[in-house]
């Protein structure tokens, strides 16, 4: 990958984005949340990651995710499968995948299972959300 045209989001900003999507399932009871990530997979991002102007890439392409690929990465991998290995660890499986954001290639293992980066976008690193 190409790190000075491609920036990995800073694992504080995907902390961000994840507490953003949290807050958006909770205060919408989850159908908010949904809907409005429907609409954003077509452009690789999730209502948390748009807000802190992120995008979901390929790995090997870097080019966004497209809206069937993201759906298998949020409902498959973190949803289903990220929720059943949860369920037998007793939620160690969404610890051991938050804490990977802290390595090198700051990837969680969801991430690694959808073979997928988070890339910030140029000139957004401040991890502030703009509406």
């Amino acid at each position: 990958m190409n790190t000075q045209i491609q920036q990995l989001a800073a694992p504080k900003t995907r902390i961000y984005a994840f507490l953003a999507d949290l807050a958006i399932g909770f205060v919408t009871l989850g159908i908010g949340w949904l809907i409005w990530s429907a609409i954003l997979w077509s452009q690789g991002t999730t209502p948390g990651h748009k807000l802190l102007h992120q995008t979901i890439v390929d790995e090997k392409t870097l080019q966004p995710l497209t809206w069937d690929r993201m759906a298998i990465r949020e409902l498959l991998f973190k949803g289903f499968i990220g929720g059943i290995l949860s369920s037998f660890t007793y939620g160690l499986f969404y610890l051991a995948d938050a804490l990977f954001i802290f390595r090198e290639d700051r990837r969680a293992i969801h991430d690694h299972m959808a073979r997928t980066l988070v890339i910030q976008k140029d000139g957004e690193s401040s991890g502030r959300i703009r509406f």
